[in-house]
């Protein structure tokens, strides 16, 4: 894999946006105040000077399939907000996918690029400095896991309502999209139990309530623009008639993981058939099923499986074995 070190030599472009031109461009004030409890936009310079085009980015892409990195295609052609990402096929040819995507319905996903193109790692590295200056908040104290992935999408293309345990930052570089995002502590819309199943692995146990749209909120985004989803707000994507190329750096962070070993043992209450009240509500009772659940925690995670999940897959066989007897 690629690292910082392995190149001596950045480009031109990388070294202007590193020396006195800062990559972000935003409110300090509005930045402190909203940073992980609301959404909101402010501006960026990655689409400036190239490094991200997309013959780059296929460059990037080819490399992660070599080192069997996480990079995916998938079929769009049937998707739509309230569609679900399991239920559309994989693309067979990653080439062919960046070939054709501005006359398919394909949307490239590759995770982790930071690990394979040095330059991508110094960008990442340039933008947490300058989110944590920003936001006032000690992030790489607090940061178990960041990952940038980059996003190729056809035109017209919608991504499906869903949920991410990640702060997140949306950053567009090439055509125009919107975005939605709901509250992220609206439990009408999405319930605890559905945040419980997310956070047991089921990536889309958020479902989406048409009749509940108008609590969203649609941010455009056009290239040199950022939107910052909290934790857990809701949201889905809808391409313009336009090939879209988008940058999502997500941090995972042990206060986010603290909530989720709540939800955790939660989902595991409610499987016994108890009803358990949801994080917040009994701070007493919030400490005592952090404390049991992490313990089960992957002591050295490399993965966002590792940091969210491994409490819960280390219980799986035990819990089943379990409840298989308590329904005898």
């Amino acid at each position: 894999m690629y690292s910082p070190s392995d190149d001596a030599m950045m480009s031109s472009t990388l070294r202007q946006q590193s020396s006195d031109k800062k990559i972000l461009q935003a409110c300090e004030k509005k930045f402190k105040s909203n940073f992980n409890l609301q959404p909101f936009k402010f501006h960026h310079t990655l689409h400036q000077g190239g490094l991200f085009e997309l013959p780059r980015i296929a460059q990037v892409a080819e490399r992660m399939l070599e080192k069997n990195g996480n990079c995916n295609a998938i079929n769009f052609k049937h998707g739509s907000i309230d569609s679900k990402f399991s239920a559309m096929p994989q693309s067979r040819q990653l080439a062919e996918a960046f070939a054709r995507v501005g006359e398919g319905s394909t949307w490239i996903k590759l995770t982790l690029a930071q690990h394979y193109d040095a330059e991508y790692a110094q960008v990442l590295d340039t933008i947490t400095s300058e989110l944590e200056s920003l936001s006032g908040f000690p992030l790489r104290k607090d940061m178990t896991l960041v990952t940038m992935t980059l996003l190729v999408s056809s035109p017209n293309i919608a991504t499906p309502f869903h949920i991410d345990h990640e702060t997140n930052f949306l950053f567009q570089l090439q055509g125009s999209k919107d975005v939605c995002l709901f509250p992220a502590t609206d439990r009408e819309l999405v319930p605890d139990h559905e945040i419980e199943r997310y956070y047991a692995g089921n990536f889309e146990a958020a479902s989406y309530r048409r009749e509940m749209q108008s609590r969203g909120t649609i941010f455009r985004l056009n290239p040199g623009e950022v939107v910052h989803h909290p934790s857990l707000a809701p949201h889905w994507v809808k391409n313009d008639d336009n090939i879209s190329v988008s940058i999502s750096i997500n941090y995972c962070m042990r206060s986010l993981e603290k909530r989720a070993r709540v939800y955790q043992a939660n989902y595991i209450l409610r499987k016994m058939g108890l009803k358990p009240l949801p994080p917040g509500l009994s701070p007493l009772r919030d400490s005592l099923k952090r404390t049991v659940i992490s313990t089960l925690e992957h002591r050295n995670p490399k993965t966002f499986s590792e940091v969210v999940h491994a409490p819960l897959t280390r219980l799986v066989s035990p819990l089943n074995s379990v409840l298989r007897l308590v329904k005898r």
